[in-house]
C-alpha cells in the first residue's frame, strides 16, 4: 500500500529537514516564502516555496470543479440555507463582479501563486553559486510549468475578458490587460520554455512534491515532470486551435499538429491504466484540508438530472459503466431553496467516497480523447474513431461505432465521450464553449441564464479605474444564452 504525504505532512517534512541543517531556529513567513529566503537556504527555502506553491494551487481547484460543473449543468449547489448558492450559478444575468459566484476568490490566488513563482525564480537566481546547473534548470523547469498552468485556469474562467500576463518586481505596478489569445499564447511560451529547462534538470528535483504526483504513476523527477509539462501543453494545443487562436492557422491545424506532438512526449498510454496522471490530494491530518466534493462533507453537492436521461446506453440495454461507477442515487431527491426554484434532482456523485480521496488534475483518459481530437483534425480520421471507440468500449462498456459522417457528428461524439469520460473534473462547460455549443445545455427554469464566462473581480476593477478606464467590470450578456 502507497502512503499518502499530504500537501500538510510535505510542508512538515520539509521544515525538520531546514531545521535538521541549522543551529537555530529561524521561522519564515509560510504563507509567503520571499527570494531571500531562498536565496539564504537554498533547499530548505526551495522546498518551503515550492510545497506553499502546490498548496495555493490545490486551494483553488474545488471551487474551480463546483463552478464549472454548475455552469456546464453537471452539478448543483444545493445549500439549503443560502438560494444564491443556486440562483446566482444559473439565472444572474450576467454574474455580477462583486459577487461569489463570480469566482473572484480563484483570480486573487491564481495571481497570488503567479507572485510566488516570481518569487522562487528570484530565488533561484540568487542562489546560483549554491545550486547546481542542472538543479538550477529543474527548479526553474517546474516553476515555469505551473505557471503555464496557472495562466490556463486563469483564461479558462475569464475567457474573453482576459488578464494580465507580467509579474514584475514592484506588485503594485499595475500590469495591463491582454486578451484571451493572448493568454494562451504566453501559456504555451512558457510551458515550451519550461520542458527545455526540464530536460536539462538532471535525475532529480531539489526539493520534493506531494504524493498526488507519484500515486497514480512518477512524476516527480525532472524527466518525469517533463511528461506532465506535455499533457498539459497539449490540453493549451486543443484550445488555441478550436476556438480559431489566429497562431494556429484558419482551420486550428497548426495548434493540432503541435497537440500531437506534445502528447507523444506525456505519459499518453493508450494500453495503461486511465487513471494514470496527477492529482490534487487531501486528508483529515490537521492543519489540511478535505476534498469538499465528497458527499459526506459537502452534502449539498448534487447531480444535475440530465446525466440520468443523457448516459449512452449498453449493448444490452444497461447503463454506461462511467455513469454507474460515478453516480449514485439519492435516498431522497433534493430540490433548490428559495422561491420559484423548482428544479429537483434524485441523483449524486459517488466518484469521492472520502474527504481525503485525491482528485485528478489530468489524466490518460484524457490524453487520449485530446489525440482523438487532435488526429481528427488533421486529417487522421481513422485514429480518431480508433482511439473515440477504445474509449467506449474499454471506458463506458458501450459498443463501438462506425465511421464519422460529418465534422458535426465527431464533435457531438468527442463532447459525449469527454462528458462521460471527465465527468465533474472542470471540462463540460469548456469544452462546449469551445466548440460554440454552449446554447445546447438545459435551462431547467424559464428565467434561467447559461454562463459564458466569469467577470473580472469588482476589488480588480476599482483598482484599475484611472489606468484602464475602459476596462469592463460586468460583461453584457451573450445573445442566445
Amino acid at each position: 500500500m502507497t502512503k499518502r504525504i499530504t500537501v500538510g505532512a510535505a510542508l512538515t517534512a520539509g521544515l525538520l529537514a531546514v531545521g535538521a541543517c541549522s543551529d537555530q531556529l529561524t521561522v519564515p513567513n509560510y504563507n509567503n516564502p520571499t527570494p531571500g529566503s531562498i536565496a539564504g537556504d537554498p533547499i530548505g527555502g526551495l522546498q518551503l516555496s515550492v510545497t506553499g506553491i502546490l498548496g495555493q494551487d490545490r486551494s483553488d481547484f474545488i471551487g474551480w470543479i463546483s463552478n464549472a460543473g454548475i455552469f456546464g449543468r453537471e452539478s448543483y449547489n444545493f445549500f439549503p440555507t443560502d438560494a444564491r448558492s443556486h440562483t446566482h450559478f444559473v439565472s444572474q444575468n450576467p454574474l455580477d463582479p462583486a459577487g461569489f459566484a463570480s469566482g473572484g476568490g480563484a483570480w486573487t490566488g491564481r495571481y497570488r501563486n503567479l507572485r510566488n513563482l516570481f518569487n522562487l525564480r528570484e530565488g533561484v537566481a540568487a542562489a546560483t553559486d549554491r545550486l547546481t546547473p542542472a538543479q538550477v534548470k529543474a527548479a526553474n523547469g517546474f516553476a515555469g510549468t505551473m505557471e503555464g498552468i496557472e495562466y490556463l485556469y486563469i483564461v479558462l474562467q475569464r475567457h474573453d475578458n482576459g488578464g494580465p500576463v507580467a509579474i514584475e518586481s514592484d506588485p503594485k505596478v499595475l500590469q495591463p490587460f491582454v486578451s484571451r489569445d493572448s493568454i494562451y499564447n504566453v501559456a504555451a511560451s512558457r510551458l515550451d520554455e519550461a520542458y527545455a529547462d526540464l530536460q536539462a534538470g538532471g535525475a532529480a528535483f531539489p526539493f520534493n512534491l506531494h504524493s498526488g504526483f507519484s500515486e497514480n504513476g512518477t512524476f516527480n523527477t525532472p524527466s518525469t515532470f517533463a511528461q506532465y509539462n506535455r499533457a498539459f501543453k497539449a490540453r493549451v494545443e486543443v484550445s488555441r486551435a478550436s476556438l480559431r487562436n489566429p497562431v494556429c492557422g484558419a482551420s486550428g491545424i497548426t495548434c493540432y499538429q503541435s497537440a500531437l506532438a506534445a502528447l507523444g512526449a506525456s505519459f499518453l498510454d493508450p494500453a495503461g491504466s486511465f487513471y494514470k496522471g496527477v492529482y490534487q490530494v487531501y486528508s483529515a491530518e490537521s492543519g489540511d484540508i478535505q476534498n469538499s466534493l465528497n458527499a459526506t462533507v459537502n452534502p449539498d453537492l448534487v447531480a444535475h438530472p440530465s446525466l440520468k436521461v443523457d448516459a449512452p446506453r449498453k449493448p444490452d440495454g444497461s447503463v454506461d459503466d462511467r455513469y454507474a461507477e460515478k453516480i449514485r442515487t439519492l435516498s431522497s431527491p433534493r430540490s433548490a431553496t428559495g422561491a420559484g426554484n423548482s428544479i429537483s434532482t434524485d441523483i449524486g456523485f459517488k466518484m469521492y467516497a472520502t474527504g481525503s480521496d485525491p482528485v485528478p488534475i489530468i489524466r490518460n483518459e484524457e490524453l487520449i480523447l485530446m489525440r482523438a481530437e487532435a488526429l481528427y483534425f488533421t486529417g487522421d480520421k481513422a485514429g480518431a474513431l480508433s482511439d473515440i471507440n477504445l474509449i467506449r468500449t474499454k471506458s463506458g462498456g458501450l459498443a463501438p461505432r462506425g465511421a464519422f459522417t460529418s465534422d458535426n457528428d465527431f464533435i457531438t461524439e468527442l463532447l459525449l465521450q469527454r462528458r462521460m469520460s471527465l465527468l465533474w473534473e472542470g471540462h463540460r462547460w469548456v469544452d462546449l464553449r469551445r466548440f460554440d455549443r454552449l446554447a445546447t445545455l438545459p435551462k431547467d427554469l424559464p428565467g434561467d441564464f447559461i454562463q459564458y464566462e466569469q467577470p473580472i473581480p469588482q476589488a480588480e476593477c476599482d483598482a484599475r479605474k484611472r489606468a484602464e478606464p475602459a476596462l469592463q467590470c460586468k460583461p453584457e450578456a451573450k445573445p442566445g444564452f
